[in-house]
């Protein structure tokens, strides 16, 4: 595990409890264009004649799918705002990104369909739709001001990838002051490798907590009245 030993000279931040009228569940990228094999990064491997080449990616995302919509629910119940992220451009051909996302293939376009949430997790209501063009939401998107303008300083993170847009995400948020808890068990990537290893960074030194979908829940469950 890689660690700073600074962290070993300073107090280590306390924990705060999740106080839901300011708090958010940040639901990142569980679309269909990167999160699901019939979605652009899936069609990427067939037209390349690799279609077992993110096999782990998606063993990642069927694992955590049920922990996102648990989290969904008793966040609905309790109080605590759901927020969907997704990369969703203006353009066909994406020109309106400050950056390629990627390298596009004449042979694979991108559909309408990769734009939509995978069911298992989609917004339900009128829950909040943030489009980003950027790996970090905070970097092309409103969030800041949105989540300024209904009160939230606390965000509950999950989604994909775990050392991609959750991280970047993350890490913005937290140099802008917010409350950031990762969810272990409710983020993935392409590799469990990678997973772990971003886990552990930006763990390090409890600047971001690190949390367990099953703790966050029990948590949770105080604010929700039968």
């Amino acid at each position: 595990m890689a660690h700073d030993p600074y962290f070993d000279l300073v107090l280590q931040p306390k924990a705060l409890p999740i106080e839901p009228e300011s708090t958010a569940l940040l639901v990142i990228d569980l679309q269909y264009m990167d999160a699901h094999p019939d979605g652009w990064m899936g069609r990427l491997c067939r037209d390349q004649d690799r279609p077992h080449h993110l096999d782990e990616r998606w063993q990642g995302i069927n694992t955590i799918l049920p922990n996102v919509r648990a989290l969904q629910d008793s966040c609905r119940a309790a109080g605590v705002e759901v927020i969907h992220i997704r990369i969703a451009h203006l353009t066909d051909d994406h020109r309106d990104s400050p950056r390629p996302l990627a390298i596009t293939p004449s042979e694979t376009p991108f559909i309408p369909l990769d734009d939509e949430f995978l069911p298992e997790i989609a917004p339900v209501g009128d829950e909040i739709i943030i489009n980003k063009t950027s790996s970090g939401a905070f970097n092309t998107t409103m969030i800041d001001q949105i989540l300024h303008s209904l009160g939230i300083r606390q965000l509950l993170v999950t989604g994909l990838v775990t050392e991609g847009c959750v991280e970047l995400t993350a890490r913005d948020a937290l140099d802008r002051g917010y409350r950031v808890t990762l969810l272990s068990d409710g983020c993935t990537s392409s590799t469990q490798v990678g997973h772990v290893d971003a886990l552990q960074r930006m763990g390090d030194g409890g600047k971001m907590l690190v949390r367990t979908t099953s703790s966050v829940l029990d948590e949770l469950s105080q604010f929700v009245h039968a």
